[in-house]
C-alpha cells in the first residue's frame, strides 16, 4: 500500500468511527453492518463498542480469508483493525468535550454525510472497511446473490433489528442516515461532475452539429449507424455537455428536427479530449 493510499484510509477510517461514535451512537441510530449489531449488543448486554465492533471484524476478516481471495482480503485488514481502534478513541474525546447535540434528525444527517464521506474516500482508493462486506462477498461468490441485494439484506436485518430495540422512530432516522450515506459515497466515488451525454440521431446532423458547435461551443463526434429495420443508414451524433447546458441542447434539437430521437445519459466523470 502506498504512503498516501494508506493515509487517505486512516483518514477516511477516522471520520468514520468519528459519525458513529458522535452521531449514530448516542442516538441509538442503528444503520447496519458490525456497527450497527456493537450498538444492539451494547443496549442488551451492555457490550462495549469497540471492542465488539473488534471482536466482530475480526472473526469476519478470518472467514474471509478462508473464503474469499487472500489478496482482495487484504484491502479490508486496516480498516477492520483501525475502525474500532478510533471508535474507542473517539469515545475517549468525547469525555473530555461535550460535542452533544439535542436532535436526532440532525444526527441522522449529520453522521449520515460525515460517515459517507469517510467511506467514500476509503473505497475510491479500492479498500473497503471489511465486516458485513466480507459475507455479502461469500454470498456473491457461492451462491451468485448480487453484492447490492446481499448489503440490503444484511443491514436491513440488522436495521430492523434495530427498530424492535430501539422502536419505530429509531429505524425512521436510520434510514435517513443510510439513505444519505449512500448518496455520498456514490458522489465521492463516482465524482460531482454529473455531465450529461447526448446520443442524437436525426435527419439534419450537419445543422444539429453546427448548432452544438456555434452555440454551445461544444465538440461533437459523428458516427455512421444503420437502422436494423429498414437499413436506412443514418447518422450520430455524440456529445458530452455540462448539466447547464442540457435544456439549451434539448430545446436547439427539437427546433432543427422535431421528430429527431435522442438518448441522454449522466455522466460521473470525463476525461480526455478538449
Amino acid at each position: 500500500m502506498k504512503i498516501k493510499t494508506f493515509l487517505i484510509v486512516i483518514i477516511g477510517t477516522f471520520l468514520s468511527a468519528l459519525a458513529f461514535t458522535i452521531f449514530f451512537s448516542p442516538y441509538d441510530i442503528v444503520i447496519g453492518g458490525v456497527g450497527g449489531i456493537a450498538i444492539i449488543l451494547r443496549d442488551l448486554f451492555e457490550f462495549n463498542e469497540s471492542l465488539t465492533v473488534l471482536i466482530l471484524s475480526l472473526i469476519l476478516y478470518l472467514i474471509g480469508i478462508i473464503f474469499l481471495d487472500r489478496k482482495e482480503i487484504l484491502k479490508t485488514f486496516v480498516a477492520s483493525i483501525l475502525f474500532p481502534l478510533f471508535i474507542y478513541l473517539t469515545s475517549l474525546l468525547l469525555t473530555k468535550i461535550d460535542l452533544s447535540i439535542d436532535n436526532r434528525l440532525l444526527a441522522s444527517i449529520s453522521g449520515g454525510t460525515l460517515f459517507g464521506f469517510g467511506l467514500g474516500i476509503i473505497y475510491k482508493e479500492g479498500y473497503t472497511t471489511g465486516g458485513i462486506d466480507i459475507v455479502t462477498k461469500i454470498l456473491n461468490k457461492y451462491f451468485n446473490i448480487s453484492f447490492g441485494v446481499g448489503t440490503l439484506i444484511l443491514d436491513g436485518i440488522v436495521t430492523i433489528s434495530g427498530a424492535f430495540i430501539f422502536g419505530f422512530e429509531t429505524l425512521i432516522y436510520s434510514i435517513i442516515a443510510i439513505l444519505i450515506y449512500s448518496n455520498i459515497i456514490d458522489k465521492v466515488t463516482l465524482g460531482l461532475l454529473n455531465n450529461r451525454s447526448f446520443n442524437i440521431i436525426t435527419s439534419y446532423p450537419d445543422e444539429v452539429k453546427k448548432f452544438i458547435i456555434d452555440e454551445l461551443h461544444h465538440g461533437v463526434t459523428i458516427l455512421n449507424g444503420k437502422g436494423a429495420y429498414t437499413d436506412e443508414k443514418k447518422s450520430i451524433l455524440f456529445v458530452v455537455i455540462p448539466k447547464r447546458d442540457y435544456y439549451k441542447l434539448k430545446e436547439g434539437i427539437k427546433k432543427i428536427d422535431s421528430k429527431a430521437f435522442f438518448v441522454v445519459s449522466s455522466n460521473y466523470e470525463v476525461g480526455g479530449g478538449k
